[in-house]
């Protein structure tokens, strides 16, 4: 379709500027400050060492969605050449922009209504602006042509990706490659490579499939490395996105500096 919008392309841009730690701390506040309004408007006054039950985790979870709603059309609706409701993404970016399917469904895991609001009233997305960030410091420091560019990359977030994860013993409820967001690592660091005519969930449907095999003599839970070979299908993969017209040298793109991942 001429019109497709791929949603790390499209969202890569307008969620940047938010992926520096100190605009996080911002948005978890903002969250906090909006549910905490929201509250009292429902109830009158918040009692914090109240016992929570599942009706007051409900309206918690529920005004928390809409402040993240509404965030997420305002930052990312102005990027979008129709309603990002309407785009019918499957991936965990489409499913960010209908806050309205939660239904403001939650458990009171915690005693107290102040417990409660420390644990849901929070950001929700925060580990994605994180993602969004460590892409744009690849991008910045690859080089070379846009294949090189983009294996050199991919390999690099996955070894990251790999090392921000040092117990590893309690992955027993997903799969080794969903705790590290390889579908969403590689969707932002293709997307911030910015190379023509690569799709970037394209890339990272097909480096999350190739992650799904059997990797003899490797176990997520006591081996040190990613194995070898799924490394090197994975670059190869990503690069072979890349067309052919598009692998000629290039310049990394003119994101700002100033990433803490420098």
């Amino acid at each position: 379709m001429s019109d497709y919008q791929d949603p790390f392309t499209v969202c890569y841009p307008a969620l940047l500027p938010w992926a520096q730690p100190s605009r996080q701390d911002v948005l978890h506040r903002a969250v906090r400050t909006a549910v905490e309004r929201s509250l009292v408007v429902q109830w009158g006054r918040i009692d914090p060492e109240k016992p929570a039950s599942d009706a007051d985790v409900h309206a918690i979870v529920a005004a928390c969605d809409a402040y993240v709603q509404g965030w997420f059309d305002a930052v990312i609706r102005p990027a979008a050449c129709y309603p990002p409701n309407d785009w019918g993404w499957s991936s965990s970016p489409g499913l960010w922009l209908d806050a309205s399917k939660s239904h403001g469904r939650g458990r009171a895991i915690r005693l107290t209504i102040a417990e409660n609001l420390d644990f849901f009233a929070r950001f929700p997305f925060g580990e994605t602006l994180n993602l969004v960030g460590y892409a744009e410091h690849t991008a910045r420091t690859t080089t070379g042509t846009s294949r090189q560019r983009a294996a050199d990359a991919t390999a690099e977030a996955l070894r990251w990706a790999w090392a921000r994860h040092t117990d590893r013993l309690g992955w027993d409820d997903a799969e080794w490659y969903e705790y590290l967001e390889v579908y969403e690592l590689i969707g932002w660091t293709t997307a911030a490579l910015q190379l023509p005519g690569v799709r970037p969930s394209q890339a990272a449907d097909r480096v999350e499939e190739i992650a799904g095999q059997k990797w003899d003599d490797w176990s997520p839970w006591t081996s040190d490395e990613l194995p070898a070979p799924f490394i090197t299908q994975a670059t190869q993969a990503v690069a072979d996105c890349v067309t052919t017209s598009t692998a000629t040298p290039s310049s990394p793109p003119p994101w700002s500096s100033g990433s803490e991942y420098d």
